[in-house]
């Protein structure tokens, strides 16, 4: 009996934790900017060993534009998420210039970029963006899909 109280009593503090109470809310990034254009990804190595990756690298700047006015006056984190990719593992590491945290994701994850009041309608910031992947699985053409969410904190 005491196990079984124990569990329920973990059960109901998870459930009212904040985490498991955060709901994610898509944030419209609709007026971030690349500057570069298209990406232009080079071999890192000419001739990799056997065994090792043959991957490629490359570099693009961001402008950043976040519309956060649905939630001005409240505070939240907000995440940096990138799709799957059907061509394979992709990570990207990016440094920024302002608001946003720098870091990094594979595929398939996100992280936090944000975390604090949301004091404005929009958050801007510029990141210098490398990408790197697998040059063997990498298509000719390919887009990558970033977006962002919000999980905000309780009033």
């Amino acid at each position: 009996m005491n196990r079984l109280l124990t569990a329920a009593l973990l059960v109901a503090a998870f459930c009212a934790s904040p985490a498991a109470l955060a709901q994610a809310y898509p944030v419209d990034d609709s007026g971030s900017q690349v500057l570069s254009g298209n990406v232009r990804m080079k071999w890192d190595s000419v001739l990799p060993r056997p065994g090792q990756a043959s991957t490629m690298t490359g570099r693009l700047t961001v402008l950043v534009r976040l519309d956060v006015s649905p939630w001005r006056g409240r505070s939240g984190r907000i995440y940096k998420k990138l799709a799957p990719q059907p061509s394979g593992p992709v990570l990207a590491q990016w440094t920024s210039r302002g608001v946003l945290l720098p870091g990094q994701l594979r595929d398939g994850e996100r992280t936090l970029v944000y975390s604090g009041p949301i004091v404005a309608d929009r958050l801007e910031d510029t990141l210098m963006v490398t990408l790197q992947a697998d040059g063997d699985r990498l298509p000719d053409q390919s887009q990558l899909s970033f977006t962002f969410e919000i999980e905000l904190e309780s009033p």
